[in-house]
């Protein structure tokens, strides 16, 4: 964690840049550490306050993921507001934007939200369908990633080992040597397959 702090404090964030584009890649790694478990102090706060630029529901729904990222850590429940509301009222329109946001948009933002409150079937229901559309807001794939990051990581919280076994295995199949993907392994072969039983229904509906 030390080197993690190290990058995001230097070449991150240390200037802190007003770019969106820096700003996405702040959200990520700081998600990606809450993820992982880690305390992200108050660099959530400064992150938050300097999405409110670029955050507008209307225009590029990628970045507005990546805000509500930083609002949820931060916990600007307000911010999210605005940013949903300005999208419900833009689905409508048929640019290309506003298809974005009704497909791929509104329900990441949903699922990452629903993960923030503990909701990890919501999450998984949410994210499952669009991972396979995601790409069409925009991203590489590694910044496309946090989407079956946390996917995955809300079927493991959730007790889901179907989902969190076939999840975690296919990452681990794309990156063998990567120390999240074995753990991701690890721990959904760790859960009770009684659960899965349980999880019938939502599983169906994820899939």
């Amino acid at each position: 964690m030390d080197e993690v702090w190290k990058l995001y404090d230097g070449p991150i964030r240390g200037s802190k840049s007003p770019v969106a584009m820096d700003l996405i890649d702040a959200s990520a790694l700081l998600w990606r550490v809450s993820l992982s478990g880690g305390d992200v102090g108050p660099r959530w706060t400064e992150l938050a306050d300097a999405w409110d630029a670029h955050a507008d529901g209307r225009l590029y729904p990628f970045n507005d993921l990546h805000a509500v990222m930083a609002y949820l850590g931060a916990g600007r429940h307000d911010a999210i507001a605005r940013v949903t509301q300005a999208q419900a009222a833009s689905v409508n329109a048929s640019s290309d934007t506003a298809g974005w946001i009704r497909d791929v948009g509104r329900p990441l933002i949903a699922g990452f939200t629903a993960f923030a409150r503990g909701d990890y079937h919501g999450t998984v229901a949410a994210l499952h369908p669009v991972r396979y559309v995601a790409n069409q807001f925009g991203g590489s794939h590694a910044q496309r990633d946090v989407i079956d990051w946390t996917l995955t990581e809300a079927a493991v919280r959730g007790g889901m080992r179907d989902i969190a076994v076939a999840l975690s295995h296919e990452r681990l199949a794309l990156k063998p040597h990567s120390p999240v993907n074995r753990d991701f392994v690890r721990r959904a072969a760790a859960l009770e397959p009684a659960t899965a039983t349980v999880l019938h229904s939502t599983t169906a509906a994820c899939l």
